[in-house]
């Protein structure tokens, strides 16, 4: 789905192992602090992997070659009765040159696109602090309780 002329939206698989790779390589230039260091090496077995998981959603906003922006799914089944599964909707990212250009809103547009064909009928974001008023504009809601995180170390 084209957001408008110049920015191309994909979904990607084990054969775009490459694009994951250069993403991978400058992913801190969309976030929200650009100076941090990007997450660092990925080898090309590993985004393939990655890619070829059928949990996993990821698309790429691209224009003229370049990626301004990705969104990452993961798809949850569920157990009780009702929709398949749901999404969570891990991370989101706007190139820091392509910020308030609608690239995060079209993003969204087409997960939804295919949320509709799939079936699946909710979505969640363990949003940070910085993003929360993005997604409430984008319809998304406070939910009860909060998101907790422990790293096993």
């Amino acid at each position: 789905m084209a957001t408008n002329a110049d920015v191309r939206i994909r979904l990607l698989g084990p054969d775009d192992a490459d694009a994951l790779i250069r993403l991978a390589a400058t992913d801190n230039l969309f976030d929200e602090d650009p100076s941090v260091e990007p997450s660092g090496t990925l080898t090309y077995d590993a985004a393939r992997s990655f890619l070829g998981d059928p949990s996993v959603l990821f698309w790429l906003a691209e224009s003229g070659g370049e990626t301004v922006g990705f969104l990452h799914c993961c798809i949850q089944r569920r157990r009780i009765p009702g929709p398949w599964a749901e999404l969570l909707l891990l991370e989101m990212g706007t190139h820091v040159d392509w910020r308030h250009r609608g690239i995060g809103r079209s993003l969204l547009a087409v997960m939804e696109e295919w949320m509709r064909a799939q079936e699946i009928t909710e979505v969640w974001v363990p949003a940070n602090v910085y993003a929360t008023g993005f997604y409430e504009k984008c319809g998304f809601a406070q939910d009860e309780g909060e998101i907790l995180v422990k790293a096993l170390g």
